[in-house]
């Protein structure tokens, strides 16, 4: 492929390539609706559909809660801490990928739209810091986005030396469906 169409800076090559190749596609496959836009397989059509009611009708959780070296650069695209020991004074990073909530449409567009609270405890169960609406994810889309992460950040300064648990708790608010997980962790005592 010629490097300028890579780099997408010869426009009229761009168009008169993409409307070559349509034209030729468009001849030779029934596959193509009358939009010139690629219908797919049946089975992926059922495969989605199957996917939506499942979606629709289960509760809120995560296929994945973890801590993070630092926020992700995309869905799947984080790094997870060896250890859960942090030191007093490191940022603490938790990725997760949250799956059943609802959308709303609104004009067009399927809103995602989250809150978070969240808990720290020492390991008796007493609670040390609660916020609830700590942080708004939301997201819009001409499409439902199944594929949906969060990046969490927490500065725990001032945390004494020894082990915790973290609860986060997840809220939809375009339904009444809530999930929630735990990560323990440790913070290390102060480096001197």
């Amino acid at each position: 492929m010629p490097r300028e169409l890579v780099a997408f800076k010869n426009w009229t090559t761009v168009v008169t390539m993409t409307a070559a190749m349509s034209a030729a596609v468009l001849t030779t496959s029934p596959a193509f609706a009358e939009e010139g836009i690629v219908q797919p397989p049946q089975a992926i059509v059922e495969a989605r559909a199957a996917l939506q009611d499942a979606w629709d009708t289960a509760p809120l959780g995560f296929t994945t809660a973890t801590f993070a070296q630092a926020p992700a650069n995309g869905y799947g695209d984080y790094t997870p801490v060896a250890s859960a020991n942090f030191q007093p004074d490191q940022p603490i990073y938790v990725y997760t990928e949250p799956v059943g909530y609802a959308f709303r449409e609104d004009d067009g567009r399927y809103i995602i739209n989250l809150s978070v609270d969240f808990e720290l405890r020492n390991m008796t169960g007493q609670i040390l810091a609660s916020r609830t609406s700590f942080a708004q994810l939301e997201n819009a889309s001409r499409r439902r986005v199944h594929e949906f992460q969060t990046s969490l950040q927490f500065g725990l300064q001032g945390l004494q030396q020894g082990d915790y648990v973290l609860q986060v708790r997840i809220n939809d608010l375009n339904s009444d469906k809530t999930g929630s997980f735990e990560l323990p962790f440790t913070m290390a005592g102060q480096k001197n």
